[in-house]
C-alpha cells in the first residue's frame, strides 16, 4: 500500500511510540522479591501501550548452553529486576542470577544506581527506574562494540529485537505531558572500537552492526575523540556493555577510555550505570552460532568489577599511541 509523504511519520511516532504516564509516587523497592518489566510497563505506560509495546518488540532469548543433564539454565528472557544491596565487588554467585536472566539493581547512599544486565535491554531500565525514582535520563554515554540502532526501514519491515535496536526505539518511549522523546538519537553519544579478529576469536563480524544516525561523523567514534566533545562529559546516564572491552584484543582498542580521568569524572557523577555482560560477545564477533556463553565468566566478572569500581585501584596496561590510532574505527 502506498502512503502519501505527507501523511508518513516516523515509526517513533506511530507504531513505535509509546506514552509514559505520570508517576505521582515513585517508590523504590526494598531488596527482596524481584519485579516483572511487563507488570513495571502496565503501570507506567498509558492504558493500551503496553500491550503494544509487548508486541511490537521483542526480547532476546538467553544463552542456549546446555547442562549435563539437558537443561538450559540461561535461555529465559531477562523479565526480572531485583533490588540488592549495594556491593562494590560481586561474587560468582550473583554474576550466576545475571546470567539467568534478573537484573541486579543496587542504590548507592549518593542516589547513584547501578544496573548490571545480562542482555542490553534499555527500554527496560528507563521504565523501571522511571517506575521507582520517577526520574528519565537528560543523556546517554553508550561504550559498546556494537551501535544498537537501526534505520527506520528496518522498524517498518521486522519486528525488532530490543537488544540490538534501542537507541533508535527510545525515541518512540515520549515523556508525560509534553509528548517528547525520552532521549533523542542525538541525545546518545556513542563510542566504539573493534579489534582486528584473530584466531581465538569465535563468530564473525557483521558490517551492519555499528549503523549509526546520519548525523554521526563514523570516522570520530574513539574514545578520546568522543570524550573531547562539548557537552559529553555531563551525561546523567551511562551504559557500558563489556563486549567493548573483551576479549583482549578489544580492551587494547578501547581499555584508554577506562584510564582517562574525565571519564572517571563521568562515573563518578553519572545517576545511572548501566552494565551489560553480552555473554554471547565477549570473545568477539557480532554473528554468534551457537548462542552460547563465549569467552571466560572470570574474566567478565574482573571486568564488571572493575569497571564498577574506577577510578579506584585500576590497573590496565598502556597501548602505544600508534597501535590505538591504527585500531580507530
Amino acid at each position: 500500500m502506498l502512503i502519501r509523504y505527507s501523511d508518513w511519520k516516523k515509526p517513533t511516532d506511530a507504531a513505535y511510540a509509546f506514552r509514559l504516564r505520570a508517576v505521582e509516587a515513585p517508590q523504590v523497592p526494598a531488596p527482596g522479591p524481584a519485579r516483572d518489566i511487563r507488570d513495571i510497563a502496565r503501570e507506567v505506560l498509558e492504558p493500551g501501550d503496553a500491550e503494544r509495546f509487548e508486541q511490537r518488540i521483542h526480547r532476546w532469548a538467553g544463552p542456549e548452553d546446555e547442562t549435563e543433564e539437558g537443561e538450559r539454565p540461561y535461555a529465559g528472557q531477562q523479565f526480572l529486576f531485583e533490588e540488592a544491596p549495594w556491593k562494590d565487588t560481586l561474587g560468582a554467585g550473583e554474576l550466576e542470577t545475571v546470567l539467568r536472566g534478573t537484573v541486579r539493581v543496587m542504590r548507592g547512599a549518593d542516589g547513584q544506581t547501578d544496573y548490571v544486565l545480562r542482555d542490553h535491554h534499555m527500554l527496560d531500565v528507563v521504565l523501571y527506574h522511571y517506575r521507582t525514582t520517577g526520574e528519565l535520563p537528560r543523556a546517554l554515554f553508550h561504550a559498546d562494540r556494537h551501535s544498537d540502532w537501526c534505520k527506520d526501514s528496518f522498524l517498518e519491515a521486522r519486528t525488532p529485537q530490543q537488544a540490538a535496536t534501542w537507541w533508535k526505539l527510545l525515541e518512540g518511549l515520549k515523556r508525560p505531558g509534553d509528548g517528547t522523546p525520552v532521549l533523542g538519537e542525538e541525545d546518545i553519544v556513542f563510542t566504539t572500537g573493534k579489534a582486528a579478529p584473530t584466531a581465538r576469536m569465535t563468530g564473525r563480524d557483521v558490517g551492519f552492526s555499528t549503523l549509526v544516525p546520519w548525523f554521526v561523523d563514523t570516522a570520530q567514534l574513539h574514545w578520546s575523540q568522543v570524550l573531547a566533545r562539548p557537552g559529553v562529559l555531563g551525561a546523567d546516564w551511562l551504559s557500558l556493555d563489556l563486549d567493548c572491552f573483551q576479549p583482549s584484543p578489544q580492551l587494547r582498542v578501547c581499555g584508554g577510555l577506562l584510564r582517562d580521568p574525565r571519564f572517571h569524572g563521568m562515573m563518578t557523577a553519572a545517576r545511572v550505570r548501566v552494565f551489560v555482560l553480552s555473554p554471547q560477545f565477549t570473545n568477539g564477533g557480532d554473528k554468534i552460532d551457537p548462542w552460547t556463553i563465549q569467552g571466560s565468566r572470570a574474566s567478565s566478572l574482573r571486568l564488571l568489577n572493575l569497571l564498577r569500581r574506577l577510578p579506584r585501584g585500576v590497573r590496565i596496561p598502556r597501548v602505544p599511541d600508534a597501535d590505538v590510532a591504527r585500531q580507530r574505527p
